[in-house]
C-alpha cells in the first residue's frame, strides 16, 4: 500500500506542468536592413514582382547637369570619356561639385534645397508584396500584403526607394546592405536585445523586450558572422526602448508605441545615432537553435530619412549625397521627392501635409549576455569622427531650416566647395543666365 502510494505521488508530479519561473534571453544583432521584399529569384538586378524594369540603372549625367545657366561648353569637361581624360580624379570632383547645383538658378545649393530643383522623377515599386507592419489598423489601406498574406502593410519607404540599387537584392545582400552590416559588425554600433517574463520563453503574454545601443563591439567571426555568447552592457539613455510584449509559440509581438527608440541603420558614424519611430512596433521569431529573427518599424520623419540619408559621411566635398549618385545610382533629389510623395502617416496641422513615411527594418540576432553596467554607460563616437558627425549635423540642420522658412540656404562650408571648381565656360562661350525665376512649391 505504501509503495503504491508513492508510486502515485511520483506519477502526479511528473505529470504536472512546470511551475512558472522568471527567465532572461540576450541577443545581439549580427544582420539589420532596410526590410524591402526582392521580386527577383536571385541577385540584386534582375526585373521581378516588386520593379517590372528591374534595379534602377546609373544616373544619366548629361541631363543632371542640363539647366537653363549652365552651358554645353562647361557640361562636356564634366563628361570626358577616360581615353580623352589626362585627369580622371579631378574631373570626377569637378562632376561631384557641379552635380551639386542642378537648380533654377547658379548658386541654388541643391541638396540643401532640393525644392529649388524640378522632380526628376524616380522609379517605384508597383508590387502588391512587402515585409512591415499594418500600422494604422486598416487593411483596406497601406497597398501591400505580407508575404504570410497579411493585408493593409504599410511600408512606403519601400515603396518610394525599394528599385533602387541600395537595398534592392535578396535579404541582406543589396549593395548598401552589405556595407551597413559590415560596418556595424566591426564595431560602427552595437544592437543588443534582451526578453524576460515569468513563464515561459515560447510562451509569455506578460513578457518584456528591451532593445538599444551597446558600447560593447561584437566578436566578427570567420564565416562573416558574429560570435554567440558573448557579454555587452546596454545604454539606457538614448537609442533605447523597454516595452511590454506577447510570446506565443516562440512568436514575440509588441503593442504599438508612441515612441520607440532604437539604433538607426548606417555605414558612417556620421549617420548612425537613434531612428525614432512613432507607432512603433516590433515582431520577432525564437528559433529552435536559440537565434532570433524580426522586424522593426513604425512611422519615420521623411525628412530626417532623406536627411541622414544625404549627409551620412559628414563631409561637404566630395559630398555625401554625390557618392550616393555615383556611387550607388541614387538620384537624391528624385528620392527627396518620392519621400515627401510617399509620405502617409503624421499630417502637419497646418498644412496637412504627412510628415511622417512608414517603413520596416529586418534584423537577426543570435544569443548574447546583456548585462546592466555597475556604472552608467554612453553612446561612444570616436575623437577622430567628431567633427565629421558635427558637420553632417550642421548640413542637415541647414535643410531643415530651408525646408521650414521656404527659404534657400548656402552651404555652410563653402570654402572646401571653392577649391574643387566645374570645368569653366571656353573663352568666347555665352555668359550663363541667371534670369529671375519663380519659387516653386514646397
Amino acid at each position: 500500500m505504501q509503495k503504491h502510494f508513492l508510486f502515485c505521488l511520483c506519477a502526479m508530479a511528473m505529470s504536472a506542468p512546470a511551475a512558472a519561473e522568471p527567465w532572461v534571453r540576450g541577443f545581439v544583432v549580427d544582420r539589420y536592413e532596410p526590410a524591402f521584399f526582392y521580386g527577383g529569384r536571385s541577385g540584386t538586378e534582375e526585373r521581378g514582382s516588386d520593379c517590372p524594369k528591374g534595379t534602377i540603372g546609373d544616373n544619366d549625367y548629361r541631363t543632371m547637369l542640363s539647366t537653363r545657366w549652365r552651358t554645353e561648353d562647361e557640361i562636356a569637361p564634366l563628361l570626358l570619356k577616360p581615353a580623352d581624360d589626362t585627369n580622371p580624379q579631378a574631373t570626377h570632383f569637378a562632376l561631384e561639385t557641379a552635380i551639386s547645383y542642378r537648380g533654377w538658378r547658379r548658386d541654388i545649393e541643391t541638396y540643401i534645397n532640393p525644392f529649388g530643383a524640378p522632380d526628376p522623377g524616380m522609379q517605384q515599386v508597383t508590387g502588391k508584396v512587402a515585409e512591415g507592419f499594418d500600422l494604422d489598423g486598416n487593411p483596406k489601406t497601406g497597398g501591400f500584403v505580407s508575404p504570410a498574406g497579411v493585408r493593409g502593410v504599410d511600408n512606403a519607404y519601400y515603396r518610394a526607394s525599394g528599385c533602387n540599387m541600395s537595398y534592392r537584392g535578396t535579404p541582406y545582400h543589396a549593395y548598401l546592405s552589405m556595407r551597413g552590416i559590415d560596418k556595424m559588425q566591426e564595431g560602427l554600433f552595437t544592437i543588443v536585445i534582451r526578453l524576460s517574463g515569468n513563464k515561459n520563453p515560447t510562451n509569455d503574454d506578460d513578457a518584456t523586450l528591451e532593445i538599444g545601443y551597446s558600447p560593447d563591439k561584437a566578436a566578427k567571426n570567420a564565416i562573416g558572422g558574429i560570435n554567440s555568447e558573448y557579454s555587452f552592457r546596454q545604454v539606457k539613455d538614448t537609442q533605447y526602448t523597454r516595452v511590454k510584449a506577447r510570446i506565443k509559440d516562440g512568436v514575440l509581438e509588441t503593442d504599438p508605441l508612441d515612441e520607440m527608440r532604437v539604433p538607426d541603420f548606417a555605414w558612417f558614424q556620421a549617420n548612425a545615432g537613434e531612428a525614432l519611430y512613432r507607432k512603433g512596433r516590433i515582431r520577432l521569431v525564437i528559433g529552435t537553435d536559440g537565434n532570433v529573427a524580426g522586424l522593426l518599424g513604425g512611422y519615420r520623419d521623411w525628412r530626417d530619412v532623406y536627411a541622414k540619408d544625404t549627409w551620412n559621411q559628414g563631409q561637404p566635398e566630395p559630398n555625401s549625397a554625390t557618392t550616393r549618385e555615383v556611387f550607388y545610382h541614387q538620384n537624391q533629389i528624385g528620392m527627396y521627392y518620392a519621400l515627401k510623395r510617399n509620405a502617409d502617416g503624421f499630417p502637419d496641422p497646418k498644412t496637412g501635409r504627412n510628415t511622417a513615411i512608414s517603413m520596416a527594418y529586418r534584423f537577426t540576432a543570435v544569443p548574447a549576455f546583456v548585462v546592466n553596467s555597475s556604472k552608467p554607460v554612453m553612446v561612444e563616437v570616436p575623437e577622430s569622427e567628431k567633427s565629421r558627425v558635427k558637420m553632417a549635423e550642421k548640413l542637415r540642420s541647414q535643410f531643415m531650416t530651408a525646408i521650414a522658412t521656404k527659404a534657400f540656404q548656402n552651404n555652410p562650408f563653402p570654402g572646401k566647395q571653392r577649391q574643387r571648381k566645374p570645368a569653366q565656360p571656353a573663352t568666347g562661350a555665352a555668359k550663363p543666365s541667371d534670369n529671375a525665376w519663380n519659387t516653386p512649391s514646397l
